[in-house]
C-alpha cells in the first residue's frame, strides 16, 4: 500500500509511508515481530507492560484483555517501569469504569477492557471522567448492541452510543494500528488530561491472527516516559491549574494535598465549567494528537494521522469508513483501477473524536462522490453518526469560503455529493463485491431493490 498517505488536520495531504510497508531507512524502533491476535497484541503487548492497574468486567469480544491482563498480574510480572500492578475483576461494566476512573486519578496509568453492552452499562461513568482530570485509556472491541435479537459480534452502535461524553476515540483498521494507537492514545491522554478508548472492529480484528509487531521496551519508556516524571505543563491552563511543571499523570487525588474532584454546582458555576473545558482542554488534543503521530513515525516507521488515505489524489469518488472494512475497501479500490479506469480512492477515520474537521476538508474538497459506509443503522435519524459529522465538516468549510473562519474554505462548486450506506452490522459478511456495488450504484449503473437509484 505503498500509495497511503495521512493527512494534517491543518495542511493538504502529506507523504507518508503505508504503517505495514517498512518503506524508506530502517527506523530506530521497528517493533518485535510475531503472531497473535489483536486482543494479546494491544493487552500483552502494550497494556500489561506500561499500566499500573487494570480494572475490568469480562464481556464478549474484549474477555481475552482483562484475562491477559490478570494473567500477567498472576504471574508477577512488572511493566516496563519495572512496577507492580493490580488487576481487579469487579461485578459489572459499571463498577469497572469507576474503579479505573478512580484508581487514574491517583497518578497511576489504568486500562479497562469492555465491548458492546458493557459500554452502555457504563455510559453514565463515562460523562465525568474528563471533568476529573482522568487520563485512562478505555480499549473497545467494538460489538453490536443487543435490538431485536442479541449479537456478540461486531458493530458500531456501541462507542457511537458515547461519542458526546468527551473521551478521545480513536478507531484501528488493523490490529497493528490499533495497538500502535494504545500507546499515542496514552501519551496524548496525559498531555491532555482527557481519557481516550482504542477502538478495533470486535471478533474480526480482536480475534483476527496475523503478524505484527509489538513495541520494544524502550521505544515504551522513551516515547511515553514514566508516570511520575515531571513534565512542562503543556497549555496556559494547565500551567495556572499546576504550575510550570507537572507530573506526566497527576494526583489529582491525594491524601496529602487534597483537592475537590467532581463537586456539586450550581447554574452559573457548572456553565462555566462546561464551557471552560472546551476551550481549555478540548482544543489543543488535536494538535497532541498529531504531533504524537508524527513522533511515533519517525520512531518506529508506522506512519498514521487523523486521517488515513489511499489512492485518494486524483480520485473524483472516495469510500470513507472505520475500522477493518478499509482493508476490503482498498483491494476493490485497486480493483476499479486497474479493471475499469475508475479514479476511486479510500479513506479511514482514524480519530473519531475530537473529529478533525480540517483534515476531512483537506481530504474530500474538489471530489465528486463521497460514499459514507458505516457498521450501525439509526433508523430514526437524519444520518448516521460518521455522516453526520462529515456533513458538518463539509458544510462549515463552505460557510468559511462565504464569511471567513477558522476551517479550510471549499467554494461550493467542490463541495462533494455524499452517498450514505450500512455495512457488515453483525459482523454480516462484507466483501469486496459490495464496495464495487456502492460504486456502480454512484454511477447509475445499479438500482436498490425498491428501484431507487442515484439518478
Amino acid at each position: 500500500m505503498a500509495n497511503q498517505t495521512t493527512v494534517s488536520n491543518t495542511n493538504a495531504a502529506s507523504g507518508g509511508s503505508s504503517p505495514e510497508s517498512g518503506e524508506g531507512s530502517k527506523p530506530k524502533y521497528p517493533g518485535i515481530r510475531l503472531t497473535c491476535n489483536g486482543n494479546q497484541l494491544v493487552t500483552q503487548h502494550v497494556e500489561t507492560r506500561i499500566t499500573e492497574g487494570g480494572i475490568y468486567y469480562p464481556i464478549t469480544p474484549s474477555t481475552e484483555g482483562g484475562e491477559l491482563y490478570q494473567q500477567s498480574f498472576a504471574q508477577g510480572e512488572l511493566n516496563v517501569f519495572g512496577q507492580q500492578k493490580i488487576a481487579i475483576e469487579t461485578e459489572g461494566e459499571h463498577a469497572a469504569q469507576g474503579g479505573a476512573t478512580a484508581f487514574s486519578v491517583t497518578g497511576k496509568r489504568a486500562v479497562n477492557f469492555t465491548s458492546g453492552q458493557g459500554i452502555a452499562y457504563a455510559m453514565e461513568q463515562y460523562y465525568h471522567a474528563p471533568g476529573k482530570g482522568s487520563t485512562m485509556v478505555l480499549e473497545v472491541g467494538a460489538r453490536a448492541l443487543t435490538k431485536h435479537a442479541l449479537n456478540v459480534h461486531c458493530g458500531h452502535d456501541d462507542f457511537y452510543g458515547a461519542l458526546d461524553t468527551g473521551w478521545i476515540m480513536l478507531m484501528g483498521k488493523t490490529a497493528q494500528q490499533a495497538a500502535d494507537q494504545a500507546v499515542i492514545l496514552r501519551k496524548v491522554c496525559e498531555l491532555s488530561l482527557n481519557p481516550g478508548m482504542n477502538i478495533q472492529d470486535g471478533m474480526l480484528t480482536t480475534h483476527s491472527e496475523r503478524t505484527y509487531y509489538a513495541p520494544e521496551a524502550d521505544f515504551l519508556r522513551e516515547f511515553l516516559g514514566a508516570p511520575w516524571d515531571m513534565i512542562d505543563s503543556p497549555t496556559p491552563a494547565q500551567n495556572e491549574l499546576f504550575g510550570p511543571k507537572r507530573r506526566r499523570v497527576p494526583e489529582m487525588m491525594d491524601l496529602k494535598h487534597p483537592v475537590l474532584l467532581g463537586p456539586v454546582q450550581n447554574q452559573e458555576h457548572h456553565m462555566n465549567g462546561v464551557v471552560s473545558r472546551r476551550d481549555n482542554f478540548n482544543e489543543p488534543i488535536l494538535g497532541f494528537l498529531e504531533d504524537a503521530y508524527k513522533e511515533f513515525g519517525e520512531l518506529t516507521g508506522r506512519h498514521y494521522g487523523l486521517v488515513s488515505t489511499y489512492k485518494t489524489e486524483d480520485a473524483d469518488t472516495v469510500y470513507v469508513t472505520l475500522g477493518c472494512a478499509a482493508e476490503n475497501i482498498e483491494e476493490a479500490v485497486d480493483y476499479l483501477r486497474d479493471n475499469e479506469g475508475a479514479k476511486v480512492g479510500s479513506m479511514h477515520v482514524n480519530v473519531i473524536r475530537p473529529f478533525p474537521e480540517a483534515a476531512v476538508i483537506n481530504a474530500l474538497r474538489g471530489k465528486k462522490n463521497i460514499i459514507v459506509l458505516e457498521r450501525t443503522d439509526e433508523g430514526l435519524s437524519g444520518d448516521n453518526p460518521l455522516a453526520r459529522d462529515i456533513c458538518c465538516a463539509l458544510s462549515k468549510g463552505v460557510e468559511a469560503h462565504r464569511h471567513k473562519g477558522t476551517l479550510p474554505p471549499i467554494k461550493p462548486e467542490e463541495r462533494p455529493l455524499i452517498f450514505r450506506g450500512s455495512y457488515g452490522i453483525g459482523s454480516r459478511d462484507f466483501r469486496p463485491e459490495h464496495v464495487l456495488g456502492a460504486y456502480e450504484y454512484t454511477q447509475g449503473k445499479t438500482h436498490r431493490k425498491d428501484g431507487k437509484g442515484a439518478d
